[in-house]
């Protein structure tokens, strides 16, 4: 970079554009993408060095001056810095906000004690050493030509030191991990880096030991689940080139890892790529760019695919890769579908006369029997329900009222084994400790045996989550070894790792779990799956509400059987004949594929269109809706100035959010749509830039890009 005497800095605050400021050192060269003090108004912020400008865009008299130099050379390469601006700019998210996010705490911050701590002491280079645990690979079993053939594909493309997106559509048990395995080795010993992404926090613990157990010391992981020092020293350990292998969750896909031949994205459909707060980038979108500008193999990997993925795949963009057998000459477990409508096919749950779950029918007794001969056989059971807590709902039968969030518009759920922090432990419906807790603020309030409306004592609970589902099979089944793995749990990585080990091995035989259960676990011994409700998925007010159930149910079936003795699946539903129900029990994606693309290609959604959701949020519902009013008149009085007779881009709304209310504010929101991404962020800039013609003070305006949920 030439000397300059000014310089454009770019800030962790809201802004689009970075800030010109004077050089004033004469003996210090400016280097892009070193970090910097600088005045911001009343404060002193970190900012990022993005370049050198000759003139600056205003006067130079009112120019301030860099306050001083925090890194003698840049603290990002120049590739990842080009990185962060296309994600920034595709996902209409401020740069400097979108580098303060994905970076480690500590790195870049606008927060006065962090600023003060961090100009103090600039670079911390060493932080927690973190433990990673081993974890057997898996890898006695011989290869099958499916993987011998995917291999030397990979090997081959790697070598060939070029962009090569790749689908690779494995069934559950086909052994796509030793495929990622034995690619990294080969990329490794071609002189170039790798970078593994899995959709959740709790699979870390199976990757990374997996990796580890064949990479040793090369692999580094990174996830919000670590303390700030461990993020801090990992990511260290990659920028210095002591890591080569990068394992971690979506915000991975910044790490500053260099050299890449070769980008994993494991169980690419899981909607957990996509963030849906703040900075919403979908990391299986950005892995395909990062592997565009680093000139390396991008590997999509699912028994799954995403329809847009396989879309792709089909019409050239992505090269496929099919494997259609499971290693170790195992099956695919059998599948049954229970159907719930028949009244003789459920079991009342036996409680007390205080138990809250009195009165619900939860399971069949062709599941029950189903467990019990399982776990007579000495195999294990995993039970699928997506939905946590002990009850879903809490009222009082005497005047009608349920607990609800007094910030969110949803009902509050009792968990029963959480205990209240900060709040005070009181009496519960059943004499036990348990909290009420809203899923979205995370509030939480004792569990109170009285009514607030009419101070009635005879408070029920209805409705069913894991907690409750754990406890009720550990009664039926008292000699039955019962964890649970749902988020409540997952946030202790040490207790995840803990029930996953200790179901892998045998020392627990029964688990219930939520989504989490589902993704890319390999249980040797389990042998019988059962889903208590296949239809939830269903019945949400989404346009991928059909392939987001066909996915959790082919997935959770195929933890079954992958060991020596057969797998069955036991599906329990109220919709049997649902087309995404009945192919999940045939485990045929090809013919779901068929059915829903022709659904999507009639409504525009993708992959045939894509969107843009302009959400508006705020605490005074008239003014959120005022605002959201404005923002649909704008946006198709822009199409109309912009585009030829209006064509190309659909508004849809202003409308609430299913959702109505989450965290005191209010939800409204406006969606663009069209069959062309030009036409879409053409729109959507003009929009952005008359901003402040439609959102009101107190309003906040966020961008959602390729939105996997509209609600």
């Amino acid at each position: 970079m030439p000397d300059a005497s000014f310089v454009e800095i770019v800030v962790p605050l809201p802004l689009n554009d970075p800030l010109t400021y004077r050089w004033p050192f004469t003996d210090i060269r400016p280097v892009k993408g070193c970090r910097v003090l600088v005045p911001v108004g009343g404060r002193r912020v970190i900012g990022l060095l993005w370049g050198t400008v000759s003139r600056p865009g205003i006067e130079e008299d009112r120019l301030r001056s860099v306050i001083s130099v925090l890194d003698p050379s840049a603290i990002l390469p120049e590739r990842l810095l080009d990185f962060y601006q296309w994600a920034a700019s595709y996902y209409f998210y401020p740069l400097g906000l979108a580098l303060s996010e994905s970076l480690p705490p500590g790195f870049f911050s606008a927060r006065k004690k962090t600023v003060e701590k961090i100009a103090s002491r600039p670079v911390k280079e060493k932080g927690a050493r973190l433990k990673l645990d081993a974890w057997d690979s898996g890898g006695g079993f011989p290869l099958t030509s499916e993987q011998r053939g995917c291999i030397e594909e990979l090997c081959s493309l790697i070598e060939g030191h070029g962009f090569n997106p790749v689908l690779l559509h494995g069934v559950t048990g086909s052994g796509k991990t030793e495929v990622y395995l034995q690619a990294t080795r080969h990329c490794i010993d071609c002189g170039r880096n790798v970078l593994v992404l899995v959709p959740e926090i709790a699979m870390t613990a199976q990757a990374v030991g997996i990796f580890n157990d064949r990479f040793g010391n090369q692999v580094a992981v990174l996830h919000s689940g670590l303390t700030d020092s461990q993020r801090r020293d990992e990511w260290w350990g990659i920028k210095r080139g002591k890591k080569r292998i990068v394992v971690g969750t979506r915000s991975a896909i910044f790490s500053p890892i260099s050299n890449l031949g070769l980008i994993v994205v494991d169980e690419e459909h899981d909607p957990s790529y996509k963030q849906e707060e703040k900075f919403r980038y979908n990391a299986r979108d950005l892995a395909l760019v990062r592997g565009k500008m680093d000139e390396a193999v991008v590997v999509l990997g699912s028994a799954t695919p995403s329809l847009t993925s396989f879309f792709n795949a089909m019409s050239g963009k992505y090269r496929l890769i099919s494997m259609k057998g499971r290693v170790a000459e195992s099956v695919l477990p059998s599948v049954t579908i229970i159907d719930r409508r028949k009244k003789d096919s459920v079991t009342k749950a036996k409680g007390g006369s205080n138990s809250p779950s009195r009165g619900d029918y939860w399971l069949s007794d062709r599941l029950k029997e189903a467990i019990g001969e399982t776990l007579a056989d000495g195999e294990q059971v995993l039970i699928f329900l997506n939905r946590r807590g002990f009850a879903t709902y809490v009222f009082c039968p005497e005047c009608g009222h349920v607990f609800r969030c007094p910030n969110c518009d949803v009902s509050l759920t009792w968990h029963r084994h959480i205990g209240l922090e900060g709040v005070g432990n009181g009496s519960n419906f059943d004499a036990g400790n348990g909290v009420l807790c809203c899923h979205y603020c995370a509030s939480r309030y004792p569990a109170l045996p009285v009514c607030p409306v009419c101070h009635g004592h005879a408070i029920r609970a209805r409705g069913y989550g894991t907690e409750k589902v754990a406890d009720e099979l550990a009664r039926m089944f008292p000699d039955a070894r019962v964890a649970r793995l749902d988020r409540d749990v997952s946030s202790s990585r040490r207790r995840v790792e803990k029930i996953l080990k200790g179901f892998r091995s045998g020392s627990i035989n029964m688990l219930v779990g939520t989504q989490m259960v589902t993704k890319g676990h390999d249980f040797p011994g389990l042998t019988l799956v059962g889903v208590l409700w296949a239809d939830m998925s269903l019945n949400v007010p989404e346009f991928n509400a059909a392939e987001r159930t066909f996915q959790l149910l082919t997935q959770v079936a195929g933890r079954a059987g992958r060991g020596k003795r057969p797998g069955r699946v036991l599906i329990q539903s109220f919709m049997p004949d649902h087309y995404a129900i009945a192919l999940a029990k045939e485990q045929d994606f090809r013919r779901f594929f068929d059915k829903e693309v022709k659904a999507r290609q009639e409504l525009g959604y993708p992959p045939f269109g894509r969107m843009i959701n302009l959400k508006l949020s705020g605490r005074k519902r008239a003014v959120v809706e005022k605002s959201a009013m404005r923002c649909g008149i704008l946006s198709r009085r822009v199409i109309r100035q912009i585009l030829a007779r209006g064509e190309g881009v659909e508004v849809l709304g202003p409308a609430p959010s299913p959702r109505a209310r989450i965290k005191g504010r209010y939800l409204y929101q406006v969606l663009l749509k069209s069959p062309r991404l030009g036409n879409l962020r053409l729109i959507c800039q003009a929009v952005l830039r008359e901003r402040a013609e439609f959102v009101l003070p107190g309003v906040r305006l966020e961008v959602d890009v390729d939105p996997q949920s509209l609600t």
